[in-house]
């Protein structure tokens, strides 16, 4: 057996318990629009749900790290999954709206927490020459899963919908708990900012992160959006978001092992540089087929969204295995920043510009990640790509 191969057999079980995780947490979100529809709170209420899930998932990504740095890998799984579970079924005991307002955060807290775990898992599994391709397919698998769990709307917003989701969220430490698992107690070697000094040894690394998080939640945000101002019926309008956001789940492992032969900087440039052209010639050319745009939108997504991977990778290859934690958190920090402003700024190009600023706003995000990987590359920085960090940031 290779080196490599047994690398991703030691990853198998983690990848199991990824697809409970993801389903469950894709479900989630419409079932939770669905019941409060039903509930009768209003649109202003459903955004303020919304807004605090993610304020919630930003204070797990930024405290959950001292968690799993006493407690171990495994542990905090099993706590946030549980965590995850019980605010979900709660959800079916309550109708009163500071009830909801807290479960929510709640569970936006065990979602920040697990990508904690799971986004410095992974890679603290893998070796410099597998990181790309380990972490790159573990992506495909949570975005696929992700994608998959709206499906179970067809149950309705109903105890049984929620129970499921919150069984989904319970069972998935099970898997995780026969996975490999590095002692995150081991002595790191210090870094005494912290997260400040991560931002300046790899700033243009966490930018690249940054661009990856506006790009996920734009296309999660604006796709349907612009496909329906392009005058797109429902069948097409929902072919199309589909197909989008399957796309970088299908470039995700190839990026990946580009990134492993090349170096982490060196594609970053190449696949932004890739969807600059994608959204310039959709900006330029204004398309009306259907394929044409979909075919743009594929290369443009597929291209971008993959920047966190990277961006991260770039990270954890500098600081090593005992410092992956703090290169997790950071890079969340980083990917959640862009995911929280992302939105509003394309939206914003959509309203000044028409439709074709969606594609004119990627394509600026596009170009600044092609320039910041090109910067990291060639200016003076603590770690060249390809070199471990030597002293403290």
């Amino acid at each position: 057996m290779s080196k490599s191969s047994g690398i991703f057999r030691r990853a198998g079980w983690l990848f199991l318990a990824a697809p409970f995780f993801g389903i469950s947490t894709g479900a989630l979100f419409p079932l939770v629009a669905l019941e409060l529809n039903r509930l009768s709170f209003g649109e202003a209420f459903v955004g303020s749900v919304t807004s605090l899930y993610y304020t919630g998932s930003v204070m797990g990504a930024l405290t959950y790290g001292w968690v799993l740095n006493r407690v171990g890998y495994k542990a905090a799984f099993f706590a946030m999954s549980m965590l995850a579970g019980v605010a979900t079924f709660a959800l079916t005991l309550f109708d009163d709206p500071y009830v909801w307002l807290g479960l929510r955060f709640l569970g936006g807290y065990a979602l920040g927490g697990y990508y904690i775990v799971v986004d410095s898992w992974v890679p603290a599994l893998a070796t410099r020459k597998t990181r790309g391709r380990l972490f790159a397919g573990f992506e495909t698998l949570r975005l696929l899963a992700t994608a998959i769990g709206p499906s179970l709307i067809v149950v309705g917003a109903t105890t049984t919908s929620f129970t499921l989701v919150a069984i989904g969220y319970a069972v998935s430490f099970v898997p995780a708990l026969f996975n490999d698992a590095p002692n995150p107690k081991t002595k790191a070697r210090r870094l005494s900012s912290g997260i400040t000094g991560l931002a300046r040894c790899f700033p243009f690394a966490l930018a690249i992160a940054f661009c990856g998080g506006i790009a996920n939640a734009s296309f999660y945000s604006l796709s349907a959006v612009y496909a329906h101002a392009l005058g797109y019926d429902t069948v097409p309008i929902a072919l199309f978001v589909g197909i989008v956001l399957v796309a970088p789940a299908v470039t995700a492992i190839p990026i990946g092992a580009l990134a492993d032969r090349f170096g982490r900087m060196p594609v970053a440039m190449f696949i932004a540089g890739l969807s600059v052209l994608a959204c310039g010639f959709v900006s330029l050319m204004h398309p009306t087929s259907f394929w044409t745009v979909t075919a743009a939108s594929v290369v443009a997504g597929g291209c971008l969204v993959p920047l966190y991977v990277l961006g991260l990778s770039r990270i954890v290859d500098a600081v090593g295995g005992r410092n992956v934690i703090l290169a997790a958190t950071a890079g969340l920090l980083a990917y959640n920043a862009g995911a929280l402003c992302g939105p509003i700024a394309a939206g914003f190009a959509m309203e000044r510009i028409g439709p074709t600023g969606f594609y004119v706003f990627l394509g600026v995000v596009a170009s600044a990640a092609t320039l910041l990987a090109v910067a990291d590359m060639y200016l003076p920085h603590c770690c060249p790509e390809k070199t471990e960090l030597v002293s403290a940031c």
